[in-house]
Parts: structure tokens; sequence; C-alpha cells
């Protein structure tokens, strides 16, 4: 009589634990990978608000939106927000509007509904401002701008002089892992220094349109 051939139970053993090694690594590495890139669009968003900030100092002669107290004046965030923005940008975790801070407050700003929330104090990690650090602490799902600014690594650097006036500008962002990006528009402070902006801004000289929509 012939003997039919089968998988031993080592070897069937072996197969089990390979199969379950190869998910247990996907199991791992894909919340990772997911993270990246939520943090991705994130860096992409800021990217987008910076291109319409620039485009909101073409049409406003050169001036950047007002921080500080005034998020629903004219010159205002908020004022910026709502007709450059366009639709709502959601952080992609939590599904909701970015929440902006704006200096010398501890609560942020919903621009589109035009509400705020409480912050427990302010962000040591701002930097930013010679009279203290005066911006709420920061959330995921928040966005920090600083006018008269740009980045000195992850911190707001607003020392510039009286030249970056209407055309320095940089923002903070909270990502997943507990990791603050800060990016601005790259005005150095020299008068004379052209904003990295300003290809975006010849490409969209002839544009009549006051609104971005991303």
């Amino acid at each position: 009589m012939k003997r039919r051939k089968g998988f031993t139970v080592i070897e069937i053993v072996l197969v089990l634990a390979i199969a379950g090694l190869i998910f247990a690594m996907a199991f791992i590495a894909l919340p990772a990978l997911q993270r990246s890139q939520r943090n991705a669009q994130r860096k992409t968003n800021v990217s987008n608000i910076i291109a319409a900030m620039n485009l909101w100092k073409k049409h406003n002669k050169g001036s950047v939106s007002d921080n500080a107290d005034k998020a629903y004046k004219a010159n205002g965030f908020c004022t910026f927000w709502n007709r450059y923005v366009g639709k709502e940008l959601q952080d992609p975790s939590t599904g909701q509007p970015y929440l902006i801070a704006l200096w010398n407050s501890t609560r942020v700003y919903d621009c589109r509904a035009k509400k705020t929330y409480p912050r427990s104090g302010y962000d040591p990690s701002a930097v930013g401002r010679t009279s203290g650090n005066k911006w709420p602490l920061m959330e995921l799902g928040d966005i920090q701008y600083n006018d008269v600014s740009r980045c000195e690594g992850d911190t707001f650097d607003d020392n510039l002089g009286a030249s970056a006036n209407r055309h320095a500008f940089a923002f903070r962002i909270y990502l997943e892992g507990g990791i603050i990006v800060c990016v601005d528009n790259g005005y150095s402070g020299d008068p004379n220094d052209r904003p990295h902006g300003s290809t975006f801004l010849d490409i969209f000289a002839d544009i009549d349109s006051y609104r971005i929509t991303f």
C-alpha cells in the first residue's frame, strides 16, 4: 500500500508562526503609516494656508493679517480665514475644523463658526513676543499664527525689526506623536528679501478671485 504524504505538526506550527509574525508586523506598522500620512496632510494644509496668506497680502497692500485680539476685525485672522481659505480645512484625526491660536489669549478660535474654546494656560514652547509666551497650549487640531515672525527651529522668532512689519508670518501646527512643526513664509527680515511665496503670487497675479478653495 502506498503511504500518503502530508504536513507534519512541526511544519504546520512553523507556517502558523510565520503567518502570526507577518500579521503582528502589519498590525504594528499600519498605525504608524496612517499616522505619518495624517501628519503629512497637516503639513500640506499649513502650506496651503501660507499660500492663501500670500494672496491676502497681494490684495491688502502687502500687509499680512493681524494677530492679537482682533480675530474678526477687517484685518483680523478670522477675516482672512473665512475669505481666503474657502471651505473648512479639517484635521485628519479629529474630523473637525482647525482651531486657531492667536497671541495674548488662552482661547482658540473656530473662525467659521465664530466660537472660541478655552485652553489651560500658555504654551512655553511657542517663544516669540518679547513680552513673553502668550499663545494658548496646543492640542491636536490646533494651529498657532504669529504675524511679523519667522521660525527658529520649531518655535517663533519675532525679533525681526521694523523691516519685517506686514511681511513676515509663521504658523505652528501640532502633529500626532507630540511633535510641533513651525512653517513660515521665508521672509528673512531684510527689506529687499522676497519671501518664499513670491512665485505663487506671480502665478496668481492676474486672478481676480478673492478666495482659494482647497
